[in-house]
């Protein structure tokens, strides 16, 4: 494992889209699983590959990390350094599959209590990757925001006051392509207005 982490701090591109698919291939491995984020010194590695100019080792380690997520949302929210670099990848890719794995991502640091905050302190970042998600025209990604918008208003009701919060949630139930979407941007509002 230390020599497959060497390699992403060392190595050309193509040798780190391998150790990335590497990567996920040991994730398909329910006892391996775990040991991938459980050492902190291979944390930023990952970090490192999420936050890749390649966009199919960020595919790859996405969805690595979205297996361990699978298996134990806590092996992954215990590491809130994660946050920016999920962020980051939202915000710079038009791929499609690295927005909607990233924002799932992101929606397991918000609906847990220890992590939301560390989100919220991510607020630019935050508003304009849920932006991003509001105003595409994917009914996955608006879903996501959703979710992500009501687990923020309801770990904090002064989000409710917020201008820009309440403007993308006012432009997610206007556009919203998911009925879910649409109730959970509903019930934010009424939240508001009760």
């Amino acid at each position: 494992m230390d020599d497959l982490c060497h390699v992403v701090c060392t190595s050309r591109l193509d040798c780190v889209r391998l150790v990335a698919g590497i990567f996920l291939d040991v994730s398909f491995c329910e006892e391996l699983r775990g040991e991938l984020l459980k050492h902190r010194k291979y944390v930023p590695v990952f970090e490192r590959m999420v936050r890749s100019r390649d966009v199919v080792t960020q595919q790859l380690c996405l969805q690595t990390l979205e297996m361990i997520a699978l298996t134990s949302s806590e092996l992954l929210t215990v590491h809130p350094s994660f946050i920016p670099a999920l962020l980051f990848s939202v915000l710079r890719t038009s791929d499609l599959q690295v927005k909607t794995i990233a924002g799932k991502l992101l929606l397991y640091f918000a609906e847990n209590p220890k992590t939301i905050g560390e989100l919220l302190d991510s607020e630019v970042d935050l508003k304009c990757a849920l932006s991003s998600f509001v105003m595409s025209q994917d009914s996955i990604l608006q879903c996501i925001a959703s979710k992500i918008l009501y687990s923020v208003v309801l770990s904090d009701r002064e989000m409710l006051y917020d201008a820009g919060v309440m403007e993308l949630v006012g432009t997610l139930r206007n556009n919203a392509l998911d009925q879910q979407a649409w109730v959970l941007s509903d019930k934010i509002i009424l939240m508001k207005n009760n």
